[in-house]
């Protein structure tokens, strides 16, 4: 496995190019050029560069405007993204049945060489203690819809069984309880296309894996204070902490999602400190590098208007990083939220509406750390149907303090909502390569959310 460079069609949906003057934008069309797109006469200093849905707020002369994906270049998926599975799994941990704090056991489903993290469902009816999986279920890809194996390309499969572990005793007087690997399975190569086939074959003997320990100390009393800079309504929620694989990922980064070998939860607003030493189980080979997360997430409730019942959202600060760095020092919080939201100089965090239909949304810089990127998200609410979707994000350098919406964003009579996320990711530059910049680690990222605004 290595990385394989593919070019970008950029024909059917061409960037676009805006430079903001003091009444509004002017817009740039480019051409294709070397394999890219070429703007010219633009003139030197800060522009607003669109690709898809996604705006990159920058003052360089080329920016690379691709991204990576994890799995082999060639891959074939189908429409579907999931899969009936027959399973006659032996040598089983003791199976365990969700029991109060203990989650129970499952089957996640990993390949090394494919974009293909599958979650399992059972349909056949599992006891406790049962050491023998014979039925069939479903396995649904997490990562992108399910994807056609091929043998002779080297395509494999983990199937690993997760089973709850306890850790130290927590202030509640309840243990730390969590979820590891215990035992895995490595299929060989194999052909499987959704398309043909109808039944997805997990078949043989599971295997203990190798055990890794780590010491971790994660601080959370000040986690719980930054609700407010969230937002004034927000609340703190229960934080996680997960272990990773990130295969064949270059150094010092983490592309696509491969699945956890480790996670657990703690109760809503902890603001204890964690000190513990855990293990987990690791049945991939010692070039997969691990990566650890510290997630710390938060919530707002509001009712949007016109709707009749609330909705939910949700930010977060959270950090990633090696697992060996993450836990080499006491985690806890390196950026804070960014302050002050507002549009057009009025509070973001009350609900209103704008007055035009170019907004300037500003913001202060996080009272701690120092941000080397911002990502602001454009989220419509659909009143209907209580849906809240992505309709635009915007990439902005760590000095940036606003973000003018162009003309034609924001569509009439809609009702939006901001998240603007505050990011440090030292070995990013957003401003040049925009959407790499949460795949960079070390990553540390904190959420501001707005409250629901509406447009004339």
């Amino acid at each position: 496995m290595g990385i394989a460079i593919r070019s970008l069609d950029l024909s059917s949906n061409p960037p676009e190019l805006l430079v903001r003057t003091s009444s509004g934008f002017t817009q740039f069309t480019g051409a294709p050029h070397a394999g890219g797109y070429r703007f010219l006469g633009v003139p030197q200093g800060e522009f607003y560069l669109k690709r898809g849905s996604s705006f990159v707020v920058t003052d360089e002369r080329h920016v690379e405007v691709g991204q990576n994906f994890r799995g082999r270049e060639d891959t074939v998926f189908s429409s579907a993204f999931d899969a009936e599975m027959a399973v006659n799994l032996t040598n089983v941990a003791p199976w365990e049945d969700p029991d109060g704090s203990f989650l129970g056991s499952r089957l996640q489903l990993v390949s090394g060489q494919l974009d293909f993290v599958a979650e399992t469902y059972l349909w056949s009816a599992t006891t406790p203690g049962m050491t023998h999986l014979n039925g069939y279920g479903l396995a649904y890809n997490l990562s992108n819809t399910f994807p056609t194996f091929d043998g002779l390309k080297q395509d494999g499969l983990y199937v690993n069984q997760f089973s709850s572990f306890q850790g130290a005793q927590l202030p509640t007087g309840a243990p730390l309880v969590g979820e590891t690997i215990s035992r895995s399975l490595e299929l060989p190569f194999f052909d499987f296309d959704p398309g043909i086939s109808s039944v997805f074959t997990l078949s043989g003997a599971m295997q203990s894996v190798p055990s890794e320990s780590f010491s971790l100390e994660w601080r959370m009393g000040s986690y719980p204070a930054q609700a407010l800079a969230i937002h004034p309504n927000a609340t703190a929620r229960a934080p996680s902490f997960t272990i990773s694989p990130a295969p064949h990922s270059p150094a010092s980064s983490s592309v696509g999602y491969a699945g956890e070998v480790l996670n657990f939860t703690l109760p809503a607003g902890a603001n204890f400190t964690l000190t513990d030493q855990l293990a987990y189980g690791n049945p991939y080979p010692a070039s997969w590098q691990m990566v650890g997360s510290a997630h710390y997430p938060f919530s707002l409730s509001e009712t949007a208007p016109g709707a009749s019942r609330a909705r939910t959202r949700s930010g977060a600060i959270a950090s990633w990083d090696t697992l060996d760095n993450l836990v080499a020092s006491p985690i806890e919080p390196k950026l804070t939220p960014a302050g002050a939201l507002a549009i057009d100089g009025i509070a973001a965090t009350t609900q209103r509406q704008v007055s035009n239909s170019s907004p300037i949304i500003t913001w202060t810089p996080p009272v701690t750390g120092a941000p080397n990127a911002y990502r602001v998200l454009l989220n419509r609410y659909n009143v209907s149907n209580a849906s809240l979707w992505i309709q635009n994000q915007f990439y902005l350098p760590g000095t940036a303090s606003e973000l003018r919406l162009p003309a034609g964003v924001l569509a009439p009579g809609a009702v939006y909502a901001l998240t603007v996320t505050a990011i440090d990711s030292p070995n990013s530059d957003v401003t040049r390569e925009p959407f790499t910049v949460v795949e960079q680690l070390p990553l540390h990222m904190a959420d501001t959310l707005s409250s629901f605004f509406t447009t004339p």
